[in-house]
């Protein structure tokens, strides 16, 4: 046998010792059947090494309700509608209130009266001032006249000693008109303070009054829920139901809220890329960041704790609901647009990476480089192309 023969026989049973690998690679010890395996196609992608939870969609709400017992006497939104800012929702019967606004109102109005009326500005404090500078006025020109009497005539003089009971008459006056002056100062003091206490009790009055409507303290939210009709008993342990009755939401204010465990929580931070999945929208991922991570436990019944994450969400067209069910992946690593394919296809030969590769119905042991992986996906570096089938034994 020539050198070329030799060469060409051991060529021949090479390739059969290597068919008979990938066969007997999928052949049970028996050799009864085959091994059950399946197939996979190289994908590009992203992989991401992620902390997986389950959560759902939240809104910002306002549960709202009658502090005060009484009957619905007005509902003055439907469901549906978008309020503003202190606009009145509802009410219910306040007439036991009305008299006590009507008469804090009139103290209140009296109050306001005594105290403009004593101000300085006021007219019974300008006609007191008046006397009283009309007083000193009359004093100074008695001792004037007191003066000449006594450079004329002596002070002992019949002119002289009258003049001086004129004098003492004026500086009486003085001294009285500057008491009532004083005293108009000092009521002035006082019809401030009952102002501030006629105030006091008409705010209460007013506030208590308010108790029996309802007001939305935001503008632009929907009015999501009315729980009751005209005529039914609300506020305080009178009230025919345990729901708010009118709850809003803002229906451009949403985001995704979990609860993880301690150790998850510890490597969960501020602006950390997540990605979220609803069960509504099976087929789509929505981006968000991490916007709050609670640094309280809350415990449940179990006495389990688990902490507070909020994520926001990437603007989207998609219509989101209150309480949809989903999950969510913290991402703390990734790659981005690279070939990939399942970690399990891949086997340690002799210190290198191989998958089995089926094209056109066989099957190829081929070395790959690999990369980064979360262990459920691996990147492949080189040794495969996009598009090509695998091979994942059972």
């Amino acid at each position: 046998m020539n050198k070329i023969k030799k060469k060409l026989i051991i060529l021949a049973v090479v390739i059969v010792s290597l068919a008979g690998i990938i066969y007997f690679g999928f052949t049970k010890k028996d050799g009864s059947s085959e091994l059950e395996y399946e197939t996979e196609k190289v994908i590009q992608g992203d992989i991401q090494v992620a902390i997986s939870v389950d959560g759902k969609i939240l809104f910002d709400t306002w549960n709202l309700e009658f502090l005060n017992s009484g009957t619905v006497e007005d509902i003055l939104v439907d469901l549906g509608d978008t309020v503003k800012k202190n606009q009145v929702l509802a009410k219910s019967d306040a007439s036991l209130e009305d008299n006590k606004i009507i008469q804090s109102k009139a103290e209140l109005d009296s109050s306001i009266l005594s105290a403009e009326r004593l101000s300085e500005e006021g007219v019974d404090y300008k006609i007191k001032k008046k006397a009283y500078s009309a007083a000193k006025d009359k004093l100074e020109a008695e001792n004037d006249l007191y003066d000449e009497y006594v450079n004329s005539d002596g002070k002992n003089s019949t002119q002289a000693l009258s003049q001086k009971i004129k004098v003492k008459s004026a500086e009486a006056s003085v001294e009285n008109a500057k008491k009532q002056l004083e005293q108009a100062e000092e009521s002035y003091q006082n019809a401030k303070y009952q102002l501030s206490k006629s105030q006091a009790s008409y705010n209460s009055a007013k506030n208590a009054y308010d108790n029996y409507e309802i007001i939305s303290p935001v503008d632009n939210a929907i009015v999501a829920q009315i729980n009751g009709t005209i005529g039914s008993v609300v506020g305080g342990d009178k009230t025919s139901s345990t729901e708010p009755f009118v709850v809003l939401v803002d229906p451009d204010s949403f985001w995704f809220e979990a609860y993880v465990e301690d150790m998850e929580a510890l490597k969960i931070e501020s602006d950390m890329k997540a990605c979220i999945e609803l069960e509504a929208y099976a087929d789509q991922k929505f981006e968000g960041r991490v916007i709050f991570v609670s640094p309280v436990a809350e415990i449940d019944s179990n006495d389990l704790a688990s902490y507070k994450v909020i994520v926001s969400i990437n603007d989207t067209d998609l219509k989101f609901l209150s309480d949809m069910a989903g999950s969510i992946d913290f991402v703390s690593s990734e790659v981005k647009d690279v070939l990939m394919i399942s970690s399990e296809a891949v086997r340690n030969k002799n210190g290198k990476q191989t998958v089995i590769v089926k094209k056109e119905g066989n099957f190829e042991e081929r070395e790959v480089e690999i990369g980064f992986t979360n262990r459920k996906k691996v990147e492949i570096k080189s040794g495969l192309e996009l598009g090509e089938e695998i091979i994942i034994a059972k």
